[in-house]
């Protein structure tokens, strides 16, 4: 484990850069690479070595991760570990080893390859979107509408906990009472409703527009129009169902103004995106040559097992 000195030397040294706080005199400069943030015998960690490892996270991701002192100990902890395991595999020669030095090939690809896409997506040049951002507007306007309110109140008839004859016949009682005594619909989910956490819930269905309900339930609660208004009985997989309208608001159209910035953000990203995909569709799409009879060998070269479906192949850089 760390000193407790030099682990809080490092938790100060990272969480001042990354909240760009004031430092103290005596701390070190943070912005050389090369900066010791944990030293454990001979093994050092420098800014650099977090900076490597911080690449390999999203920049959104890198914030919440930085900004946790335990996992600033555990980071430090275990790449002091790795350098000096990797020191240990040198001295004892493992790096001549043929399949290290392989896979060392392969990692030194993978990282290059990220660089090179990194690169790629700044060097993207991003044209003007404030004119489509607003022809996108006008020709979706139904994809910038925040959703009215439609809340109801239900009363199950479980189809497990009776035949379907007697459920029918329960919500048809149901549904003559709720509509003689509207006003009385909650006792009535208290007397009949076979729903589980009613005595909390009082019925109360939030947001019962949303596609985790069954068709026939947001049908019918959506041809409520008036407050207090019953429903037909409605047949679902859970069993019967009565509904009442406990309050429904109108879509709201957000204006332009509110959402341009994030649709010229949404276009900039297709655009960057669909820049990035044509130049690894060129590369994919020149000429192989390979051997046809070694690609087929690699089914056995590591053991037979079943056949793996297409959609659980590793992914192409």
């Amino acid at each position: 484990m760390l000193s407790q000195r030099w682990f809080a030397g490092a938790c100060c040294l990272i969480l001042a850069v990354a909240t760009n706080a004031p430092l103290h005199a005596e701390t070190p400069p943070a912005t050389d690479p090369s900066t010791v943030v944990a030293r454990q015998g001979s093994t050092t960690v420098t800014f650099a070595d977090i900076d490597a490892f911080a690449q390999r996270m999203a920049p959104k991701e890198r914030p919440v991760f930085f900004n946790n002192p335990k996992r600033l100990e555990s980071l430090v902890t275990n790449l002091l570990v790795q350098k000096q395991l990797a020191a240990e595999a040198e001295k004892e020669g493992l790096g001549n080893d043929p399949s290290v030095k392989a896979q060392i090939r392969l990692a030194t690809d993978d990282v290059l390859a990220k660089a090179r896409m990194e690169k790629l997506r700044a060097d993207v040049k991003v044209p003007d979107f404030k004119v489509l951002a607003k022809e996108d507007y006008i020709a979706h306007k139904e994809k910038y509408v925040t959703p009215g309110k439609l809340e109801v109140k239900q009363i199950l008839i479980s189809a497990k906990a009776h035949t379907d004859e007697e459920a029918r016949s329960i919500a048809d009682t149901v549904e003559k009472e709720a509509k003689a005594h509207p006003d009385q619909f909650e006792a009535l989910v208290q007397k009949y409703s076979d729903e589980q956490n009613k005595d909390t819930s009082h019925g109360l269905v939030m947001d019962a527009r949303t596609t985790r309900y069954t068709p026939a339930f947001t049908d019918a609660a959506n041809a409520l129009k008036v407050p207090g208004e019953i429903s037909p009985v409605v047949k679902t997989k859970y069993g019967y169902q009565i509904l009442q309208l406990v309050a429904r608001t109108s879509d709201v159209q957000r204006p332009f103004d509110e959402v341009r910035d994030s649709i010229i953000e949404r276009l900039t990203a297709e655009y960057i995106e669909k820049k990035m995909s044509a130049h690894t569709d060129e590369l994919r799409n020149q000429k192989i040559d390979a051997n046809a009879e070694l690609v087929a060998s690699l089914r056995d070269r590591y053991g037979v097992a079943p056949s793996v479906p297409d959609n659980e192949v590793p992914p192409s850089p």
